[in-house]
């Protein structure tokens, strides 16, 4: 009789308490759900729903993915900065003189008086092309730069593609990236790049990172990313990271993975640049097989001939692949990507970033 009365007292108990964390854990935004004093509750990015801590049959959220942090909501995020990604494209493009960006540095980006760190540039496949990055710093703006070159030509394009259809992706962390990205990164991120980074923060802890890559070095720089902010080489708040026609880096795992870790994270992409593009999705994103993008889109719908073209943050559903941006385009473009804010990223440091 006593256990009876228990067992129905502890049941009317947790009841009570799931209709109580029901009613304060149901707000329609990430920052006010994670803000609640009474609750713990935590959001949800696979359903953009808020739940309470207990309620592991209905969050499709595994532990590790739910938002816990006000500061890790899209709705706390920082701005698309215009003036900023201007000055990571140059950085960027600087990527392609892989013998010495310093020139290239010097003449594009006068006033930030950047100083070359190192250069690294290795063999990444079997046909015998190179990945390149470097990495450099501004005392005058207080910034780490590491900056990652794109694809050379039509061999390595073809290299990566090859790779990308018949391998499957590979561990990163909690989730799986392109085998091509992930070799690329760690073959230059070990090799001196890595070092050159810790060396600079220990001597500049409250120094911003700006993290950068196009095309190729786009899907660099956002490993380069994660890993700084997974490892906790600076603070999240001083990570940030721009790509310019960006392939899909990984599946959706790895993207809830990166958003989490990495803020201030801006994927800019040239109305219908094929490259972004790649690999393909049939049909609607899948959650749980193939690639997916990470980040927060910033969708130039006429076309990036400069930083103040018509553009928009992409924040719709579904969650990174906003069906409304570039993945509504159907008419894809190669052209598109060549050219970034009037800058032709691969031959900028030839043709104008050397003889300004």
């Amino acid at each position: 009789m006593v256990r009876h009365l228990l067992l129905c007292l502890f049941i009317s108990f947790f009841l009570h308490l799931t209709i109580v964390q029901a009613f304060f854990c149901n707000d329609k935004s990430c920052g006010r759900c994670v803000n609640s004093r009474l609750i713990k509750c935590r959001w949800c990015k696979r359903d953009n729903r808020c739940h309470n801590p207990g309620a592991v049959l209905t969050n499709p959220c595994s532990r590790a993915e739910n938002i816990v942090s006000k500061s890790h909501c899209d709705d706390e995020l920082p701005r698309y900065d215009p003036k900023l990604a201007y000055k990571m494209l140059l950085l960027s493009a600087a990527a392609y003189d892989s013998v010495d960006p310093q020139e290239c540095l010097n003449n594009s980006l006068p006033s930030g008086k950047f100083q070359l760190q190192a250069v690294v540039t290795k063999n990444c496949d079997v046909f015998n092309n190179n990945c390149s990055g470097y990495v450099a710093v501004s005392h005058a703006l207080k910034v780490i730069v590491v900056a990652y070159r794109g694809s050379l030509g039509s061999h390595q394009s073809a290299a990566i593609a090859e790779e990308t259809l018949l391998k499957p992706m590979t561990t990163f962390f909690r989730g799986k990236v392109q085998s091509y990205w992930k070799r690329g990164f760690e073959l230059l991120w070990q090799a001196s790049m890595k070092a050159e980074v810790e060396a600079l923060l220990s001597k500049n802890p409250k120094y911003k990172i700006w993290v950068a890559g196009y095309s190729l070095g786009g899907a660099m720089a956002s490993l380069t990313s994660t890993w700084i902010s997974s490892f906790k080489l600076a603070p999240r708040e001083n990570i940030i990271l721009y790509t310019f026609g960006m392939p899909r880096v990984g599946n959706y795992d790895y993207a809830l993975q990166h958003d989490q870790l990495v803020n201030n994270s801006w994927r800019v992409v040239n109305k219908n640049d094929l490259i972004p593009h790649f690999p393909i999705v049939v049909g609607v994103p899948n959650i749980f097989t193939g690639p997916y993008h990470h980040g927060v889109e910033v969708f130039y719908s006429d076309g990036a001939a400069s930083v103040y073209s018509k553009h928009r943050e992409c924040h719709g559903k579904p969650y990174n692949e906003d069906a409304t941006c570039s993945f509504a385009e159907k008419h894809l473009s190669i052209k598109r990507h060549l050219t970034y804010f009037s800058i032709p990223v691969g031959d900028f440091w030839k043709t104008r970033c050397l003889h300004p």
